[in-house]
């Protein structure tokens, strides 16, 4: 779990035990309903329309949260080959990306980084890789990323005809000189 989603529900958490402790205990209303007189000087806000208030807006959070979970695309750990008595046969997604690892790796490119989001419609592909000479591969991405889709398409061919997405992004290696720390020298 990200750190985001993390500080997310922990702050949603908290704002449940708050508003269902003023429900389960009503002074709580009245000690914070004083706090906020003296803090704000606000003395027309009613208590009970307080606590209504905050529970709507709990309902209304927990409705937005349950859509999101729902309509957010689950990502599978693999592809299905076979699914029989005797068991199932999948792909992973790590043997995918070690495919797609070596066969970008003969068009001049290294460090090659892949990030594959596997759904139940999609297959996407977020490459990104160094080259030295980078205007020559740049040139040459629309045949390197169609020879890719075919050969990806040919892996899974009669397995899984979802949707291939490729992005791929490629940066100016640096020498082995441009890494060397300057230092300057006293005469």
């Amino acid at each position: 779990m990200k750190k985001w989603q993390k500080f997310f529900l922990g702050l949603l958490i908290l704002v449940y035990i708050f508003v269902l402790s003023m429900s389960i205990w009503p002074e709580v209303i009245t000690v914070i309903y004083c706090l906020f007189v003296k803090i704000f000087g606000i003395s027309h806000i009613n208590q009970h329309d307080f606590l209504s208030i905050a529970q709507i807006g709990l309902l209304v959070v927990t409705v937005l949260i349950l859509l999101i979970v729902l309509l957010i695309p689950t990502q599978k750990k693999g592809i299905l080959l076979e699914k029989n008595k005797q068991g199932i046969l999948s792909l992973s997604n790590e043997g995918v990306i070690s495919f797609v690892n070596t066969r970008l790796s003969g068009h001049g490119l290294s460090n090659i980084k892949v990030n594959f989001k596997n759904t139940k419609r999609l297959n996407y592909f977020d490459i990104t890789a160094d080259s030295l000479y980078k205007n020559h591969v740049v040139t040459q991405l629309p045949q390197i990323k169609q020879s890719l889709i075919s050969e990806i398409k040919e892996l899974l061919s009669g397995i899984d005809d979802k949707k291939i997405k490729i992005n791929i992004k490629v940066h100016q290696q640096r020498s082995s000189s441009a890494h060397k720390k300057k230092t300057t020298r006293v005469v």
